[in-house]
């Protein structure tokens, strides 16, 4: 009874984050009993049992009260911005640690002596079906006979591993998975609004295995885009801004993908104090963090100005320096990342000393110490 009443209390709030766009918790009682009238007269039934008439009249009101809310509920659920949905994902998204698939990728990258394109590719494509696999798409709307013709079987098993074993309703899984993505050049791009919101319907219908096969298939994907566009730099524009997780906002979006780019070349490895531990996935997640914090925020204003782009990338690269993280002269380095336009290299280095003093470099020498 008392929980009935804390329900029935705190929906309205609810609502009112529903109307407000701000809803970050899944609307889901019972994986859907509540739109059953079955379950409310199973409910009905219970209250006449009661032989206590003052109690069987507080616990039908309560009933009542929680069958009005829940409808009033899902009819504003219905009607929300499908951003919403999106902001849901990636809210529970951020309860699952990557820190586990970015040492198996490094795993991976290490056993794979040359990693091309191709690779990377096939590896996409596993990761995806290993996830289908797990029934991620069980509750997914049925597709169209159209639609599973669509699914090209033969092209795809090109990409698996030769003894991948795909049940019976393989193809079905991947006619739904369809729903949520297309393809932009070798980069699946999921649209998380749709995703979001077949995730959000569902996520009490989800075993706990299911929930973290879909937000890990997500971080495994991420990974894999970063590299084809490491390898591929064309690619850099197609990575959705919303991988990041808390970085879909634009603003911070651009300083991250072209400070993290810059980071991924070839000059690091060969200034790295540490090659085994200053990874491509560390220094990605060191960008990462910069551009979530406050100072994060400045950069991206900043960044707004053309001009003092090269000020705020050579502040970044000083700031690893000073931290121990790279070694050599500023003018060396400088040279490696802006090439052999010496008027340029000089001025980047000129910055890199600057930005040595400036809280850019605080933040960055905080971040390694811990």
């Amino acid at each position: 009874m008392r929980q009935l009443k804390d329900a029935v209390k705190l929906l309205p709030g609810y609502i009112e984050d529903l109307k407000r766009g701000k809803c970050m918790e899944a609307f889901s009682i019972s994986s859907g009993l509540h739109r059953k009238e079955l379950f409310w007269l199973w409910c009905e039934r219970i209250c006449s049992d009661m032989e206590v008439e003052s109690f069987y009249e507080s616990l039908k009101c309560c009933i009542e009260e929680l069958k009005t809310l829940l409808a009033e509920a899902e009819k504003a659920l219905m009607h929300c911005d499908s951003a919403m949905f999106e902001k849901f994902y990636f809210a529970k998204k951020q309860n699952y640690s990557g820190d586990a698939i970015s040492k198996r990728f490094e795993k991976w990258r290490y056993e794979n002596l040359c990693v091309t394109i191709d690779k990377l590719r096939e590896l996409q494509a596993k990761v995806v079906a290993e996830s289908l696999t797990k029934g991620i798409m069980r509750f997914a709307p049925v597709p169209s006979q159209k639609e599973l013709n669509e699914v090209q079987m033969d092209y795809l098993k090109g990409f698996l591993p030769y003894d991948f074993v795909m049940s019976d309703d393989f193809c079905v899984s991947c006619a739904q998975w369809r729903q949520f993505i297309h393809w932009n050049d070798t980069i699946l791009i999921i649209d998380y609004k749709k995703y979001g919101k077949y995730i959000q319907n569902h996520y009490y219908d989800f075993s706990d295995t299911q929930l973290q096969a879909i937000f890990e298939l997500d971080m495994k994907l991420y990974l894999i885009h970063k590299e084809m566009a490491r390898l591929n730099p064309e690619l850099i524009n197609v990575l959705q801004p919303t991988e990041t997780g808390q970085l879909e906002d634009t603003i911070l979006f651009a300083p991250y993908n072209t400070i993290t780019r810059m980071l991924q070349q070839d000059w690091f490895d060969a200034v790295s104090v540490d090659k085994e531990k200053y990874t491509a996935t560390w220094r990605d997640e060191l960008v990462s963090c910069l551009m979530k914090s406050e100072i994060g925020h400045v950069i991206a204003e900043e960044w707004q100005k053309t001009n003092k782009r090269p000020q705020l990338k050579a502040a970044v690269v000083g700031s690893l320096k000073k931290a121990g993280v790279i070694q050599g002269s500023d003018l060396g380095i400088a040279s490696a990342i802006v090439g052999d336009d010496k008027k340029e290299s000089k001025n980047f280095a000129i910055y890199m000393g600057m930005g040595k003093k400036g809280p850019i470099a605080d933040w960055i020498c905080n971040h390694v110490k811990d």
